[in-house]
């Protein structure tokens, strides 16, 4: 099997994985997951990455694939205010690291672009002229695959070992100082690596990772939302039960004289550090198709909750597509207006329904 098709088979048993996840968000001292990208990169990163045999042979680059002893890897996202912020001292580390003889054939840096498309990344890398390669990362895969530490920026230095790349230390937020990770990148490349895990110090993960954040409404109240969901969509009165699908979660399924129709609560951890999570209701029919679409808690710029106008706006964006599709999000069409990133994830979030669609099929449920 080549590696094409084993990124295939990891993305779609990681669209079933439940939005607040059941995978453990790795530590200090674990292996990362052997997670690939795809190559259309430019020769001179590729050649910088040591990856030019790795896309000569398949088309795609794994993670261990990229030479040197220290991986810095750096997750952001190109509508996140803090990784806007934070570039300048990011790219300053590079460059230290890269005039530094005894770190700049030892180290590489490598930009991931959660939730981004590559026009987006690319655009990321002109405006605040990162000297290093990033790769797109639409359908927030990268996340999933290391357990989701809560949005973007997210910093992690990776050091090679006879079982992998090994994270050595993370850091969740905006970077304050390129000194500072140019003497962590030191002293793991120096360090031994019983010693440096030893030494690691907690990341500080945000919040709702720890409260695993649900709509702030009740039960009753997420029904009679989901049953005003189904009846916008035209089903009428529905008879409304519920099914806990061993992957895939909780789905409700309304049933009327115009057939089935199903909703789904959906909760999604933010893609930037001062972001919240945010939850909404996406209704589909017995064929796939949106029917419906409602905020519970969605917010925009400034975590300002969207109103009504950016709900049904986002609404009209929604029906009709199908929960199989598999266009990239774009956010000069699909986005509402200052909400990038809340709208990426609902995009995101369809996509992954149609796996659960299928499940639901397979049970005789449609």
């Amino acid at each position: 099997m080549n590696k094409r098709n084993i990124v295939i088979i990891l993305l779609f048993f990681l669209l079933l994985i439940p939005v607040f996840g059941s995978c453990d968000i790795i530590s200090p001292g674990d292996i990362f997951p052997h997670f690939s990208f795809k190559g259309d990169i430019s020769s001179a990163d590729a050649a910088y990455l040591g990856v030019d045999e790795a896309i000569k042979k398949s088309g795609w680059f794994q993670v261990d694939d990229i030479w040197g002893d220290v991986l810095v890897l750096e997750l952001f996202n190109s509508y996140c205010f803090g990784c806007q912020h934070g570039a300048p001292a990011f790219n300053k580390a590079y460059e230290m690291v890269a005039s530094d003889p005894a770190l700049s054939t030892k180290v590489r840096f490598l930009g991931v672009g959660v939730g981004n498309s590559r026009e987006a990344v690319s655009d990321f890398r002109k405006e605040f002229d990162v000297p290093f390669p990033t790769v797109p990362d639409p359908q927030f895969s990268i996340l999933d695959a290391m357990g989701n530490p809560g949005g973007t920026p997210y910093t992690m230095v990776l050091k090679k070992t006879s079982t992998g790349l090994m994270l050595i230390t993370r850091h969740f937020g905006e970077l304050d100082s390129a000194d500072e990770l140019v003497s962590e990148i030191r002293n793991v490349v120096l360090g031994g690596v019983k010693q440096l895990i030893g030494d690691a110090k907690k990341a500080q993960l945000p919040p709702w990772i720890e409260k695993n954040s649900t709509p702030s409404i009740s039960d009753a109240e997420i029904e009679t939302k989901v049953l005003e969901s189904m009846n916008r969509a035209g089903y009428g009165s529905v008879g409304l039960y519920t099914v806990n699908l061993a992957k895939g979660g909780k789905v409700y399924i309304g049933e009327s004289n115009r057939g089935k129709v199903f909703s789904r609560v959906i909760s999604r951890l933010p893609v930037c550090d001062v972001c919240q999570p945010i939850h909404f209701i996406l209704t589909f029919n017995s064929k796939g198709q949106v029917v419906d679409f409602d905020a519970l808690y969605v917010t925009k710029y400034w975590n300002r909750e969207w109103s009504k106008e950016e709900v049904d706006q986002m609404r009209r964006k929604l029906l009709g597509l199908s929960v199989f599709g598999k266009r990239p999000f774009n956010p000069k069409v699909d986005a509402v207006s200052t909400a990038t990133m809340s709208s990426s994830l609902i995009f995101d979030s369809l996509f992954r329904t149609g796996p659960i669609y299928k499940i639901l099929k397979e049970e005789g449920r449609l």
